[in-house]
């Protein structure tokens, strides 16, 4: 009983997280100290150990822990999205300032600044590039009213993906791709017609991704950080 409470808590903060441009849900998973086994969960999720016979499927997914994470994740979004669209729709100058500057805390915070790249000056050169990305994609001004279908697709892998390294957040990558709003206003008023992809795009990274991530990751950990800094520093800047 006591870790099916460690992961309902866990997935509720979670939830929360993955909603804000802040802090990336793994890294509350790393704080709650299950991030490793989330990942062993995930990497089962293999068409050949998926069986009617509930006992095995228990066991394999451990369902137990992750039956409550699901679900209270899943009441986090819901619930809490309500209160973020409000925010948008209400005080949206307030909410994207003070995201902004959040954001570009974040992307300090992520890379260590000072400490990296006193280290290795060439890491300049992935936190630059990723400003440059983060400008040219600020420049599709992509809106409620011009998002494609492969565009939410697109924008569902990429978020997924960022939810499965600690300290990058999903929604701050959406905010990157310029489909955060839109896609804060579909999960609280049910728009099943924005989140079908989107949902469809997570749904192939978490069943394609997570280990090539992870490896990925693991092998080039402070290149990608510092190109996904530049990102998130950009688009913190864009808000202001």
């Amino acid at each position: 009983m006591k870790n099916q409470i460690k992961y309902s808590l866990a997935g509720f903060c979670m939830g929360v997280a993955e909603l804000i441009p802040g802090i990336s849900g793994s890294t509350v998973a790393v704080i709650f100290k299950i991030y490793p086994n989330l990942m062993t969960i995930l990497s089962q999720l293999r068409l050949k150990n998926i069986t009617l016979g509930f006992r095995s499927l228990s066991e394999t997914f451990q369902l137990n822990l992750s039956m409550p994470l699901i679900l209270s994740m899943t009441i986090a979004v819901i619930f809490c999205s309500r209160g973020i669209n409000h925010l948008l729709t209400n005080y949206e100058e307030t909410f994207f300032l003070s995201m902004g500057l959040l954001m570009i805390a974040l992307s300090i915070y992520v890379i260590n600044f000072f400490k990296h790249l006193a280290e290795d000056k060439k890491l300049l050169i992935f936190l630059s590039l990723g400003i440059i990305i983060g400008f040219m994609l600020q420049e599709l001004n992509i809106g409620s009213g011009n998002i494609s279908i492969p565009y939410l697709l697109l924008s569902g892998i990429l978020a997924f993906s960022f939810f499965l390294i600690p300290g990058i957040s999903g929604s701050a990558m959406l905010v990157v791709l310029g489909v955060y709003s839109p896609i804060i206003q579909a999960i609280s008023t049910f728009d099943f017609a924005l989140l079908a992809p989107f949902a469809l795009g997570c749904l192939i990274s978490l069943l394609l991704l997570p280990k090539l991530v992870l490896s990925i990751y693991s092998s080039h950990e402070l290149i990608l950080i510092h190109i996904f800094s530049g990102l998130i520093l950009s688009s913190g800047i864009f808000l202001l």
